[in-house]
């Protein structure tokens, strides 16, 4: 490993060079000491190379003197610190003219003690310019990402219909300098491993992402913006052939690699448009979205309009539904499970081509008839394999989609789990780990698989200790969260939602207004 700061030393005499070389063992400091140099020329030669942070030099050197050298040095180079080491007598004069210039002065013999204070205050002072370069650094990329942020907020708006809202200025660039515009849709699935990525940040993710999509767009005009109420949906507009939007598809699902990204969509509209009519053109590359094949693949779909171009597979059918509601009814959850799983081919949806619609439109039929008329249980705990199923869905997940598909039949055969004394302290340790993981995605049976209990059983005895179900505390925490940020006015409402565990702020929204009876800017409003 590098050592952190660099040392370059200059003296005209060997002994001098070697002695202070090995007077310390700089790495304990952290600290790369260069090779010495023989004069002040050397010096100078060597600094754009080896780029040193300290430069300790000899007064009295043939060629270019230690005092010329510092001159030039602080002109040149003003970030470097600079020593100064001399057998002069008149040590507070010399001291005097060197101290108003930043620097310090060693008087020959230099001893270790003189040696390590000297470096000791060099090595502050590099450390709170380095803190300083941080805190402004990190203030102006903080002032690109919320400019960016608004700028996307304002292309958003004309997907959402909300641009001429009261009191809004507009500030997105003229329909005119952007007219007959091709779009492409880029749409990343696994919200978990962008949060990952960013380390929670929507708006540093938002702004990497853009530049990214940018390079490897490549086009001058071009527009790039995220979608602020789905903060992993990516809106890019270009005029290009449809050649080029394909060449351009593929390059971005080759620099996104599923293992590092999750799966991703691209729908590509070849249809030249203007930004007047991009809330027409998203809605019909969204319906067409759904089409993609189910799993855990890249896919890339070109829409032709309003009229689809994939056909979908009615895969539930009624007579499945009436032969699922029989068996469940004769409590033959084995037979459930097999015309569920195996006969109607949902284990193998993603080998077997199933789109994302059907698989979303069999689940959600499968789910409802298990849970018809509430015949097996308490209907809460339905919730939370719907909320998982939904989750599944939208990650494209056939694991999480089969595993909550497994838990509701299991659910619908009774819950035959023994009394467990340490399952309160099991409920416990729970409640206490969605305290603090409640922004993450977490299940009602990964919950249950973490802590080593039966889905069902957990889910009775969390709802009987603490009132509510295990989604409803998820989102109870959620929404507690999501009020103390909404008192900081600098906390923009889409990142708020993002922070808190949602990547749709439409979603979020009806959430919240549906705990606190308004919606979060009504809320914002309300504590002026």
């Amino acid at each position: 490993m590098s050592a952190k700061y660099k040392v370059l030393s200059a003296d005209d005499e060997l002994w001098s060079r070697e002695n202070i070389k090995r007077m310390l063992s700089w790495e304990d400091y952290s600290i790369d000491f260069l090779e010495p140099a023989c004069d002040g020329e050397e010096v100078l030669e060597r600094i754009p190379e080896e780029k040193p942070d300290i430069v300790i030099t000899d007064i009295n050197m043939p060629f270019l003197s230690g005092l010329e050298l510092l001159d030039r040095i602080h002109n040149q180079y003003p970030d470097i610190i600079t020593l100064a080491v001399s057998g002069y007598d008149d040590f507070q004069k010399v001291k005097g003219v060197f101290m108003a210039g930043g620097i310090d002065y060693l008087l020959k013999p230099v001893g270790k003690e003189q040696l390590v204070d000297c470096l000791s205050k060099a090595l502050k002072t590099l450390e709170e310019r380095e803190n300083e370069k941080a805190v402004k650094e990190d203030s102006r990329l903080r002032e690109s990402y919320v400019s960016s942020f608004l700028e996307d907020d304002e292309f958003s708006s004309l997907l959402n219909g909300k641009l001429f809202r009261p009191g809004k200025e507009s500030h997105v660039p003229s329909t005119k300098v952007f007219s007959e515009m091709s779009t492409i849709l880029v749409k990343f699935h696994d919200v978990e491993i962008l949060k990952h990525n960013c380390g929670g940040d929507v708006l540093r993710m938002s702004y990497d992402m853009k530049a990214k999509l940018r390079e490897l767009i490549g086009a001058e005009k071009s527009i790039v913006f995220n979608y602020t109420d789905k903060v992993n949906e990516f809106i890019i507009e270009l005029n290009a052939t449809p050649a080029r939007l394909r060449l351009i598809a593929d390059r971005i699902l080759s620099e996104f690699p599923i293992e590092k990204h999750g799966p991703v969509t691209i729908v590509i509209h070849d249809k030249a448009s203007s930004l007047d009519d991009i809330a027409t053109i998203y809605r019909e590359m969204i319906a067409e979205l759904v089409t993609r094949p189910f799993g855990c693949v890249h896919s890339i779909i070109t829409c032709k309009g309003a009229q689809r171009t994939s056909k979908v597979r009615e895969r539930f059918t009624d007579r499945l539904e009436n032969q699922i509601v029989n068996c469940l009814a004769n409590h033959d959850v084995k037979q459930a499970r097999n015309l569920i799983m195996e006969a109607s081919g949902l284990r193998k949806c993603d080998s077997a081509g199933w789109s994302l619609f059907e698989v979303t439109q069999f689940t959600t039929r499968a789910l409802n008839a298990i849970a018809d008329k509430d015949k097996f249980g308490d209907s809460r705990i339905f919730e939370e394999v719907q909320d998982a199923l939904s989750y599944g869905l939208k990650s494209l997940s056939k694991e999480t989609i089969l595993d909550n598909v497994e838990l509701a039949l299991d659910i619908a055969a009774g819950d035959n789990a023994p009394e467990n004394n340490s399952i309160n302290r099991q409920v416990e340790s729970i409640h206490d780990y969605i305290l603090e993981h409640y922004m993450e995605h977490m299940s009602l049976s990964e919950l249950a698989e973490q802590f080593f209990v039966e889905p069902s059983y957990l889910s009775r005895k969390f709802s009987q200790k603490y009132g509510e179900t295990i989604t409803a505390c998820i989102t109870r925490c959620r929404m507690d969260q999501a009020k103390e940020l909404i008192k900081d006015e600098d906390n923009k409402l889409e990142v708020i939602s993002f922070k808190v565990g949602y990547d749709d702020y439409n979603y979020f929204s009806r959430v919240f207004r549906r705990f606190e009876g308004m919606s979060p800017s009504d809320y914002r409003r309300s504590l002026k």
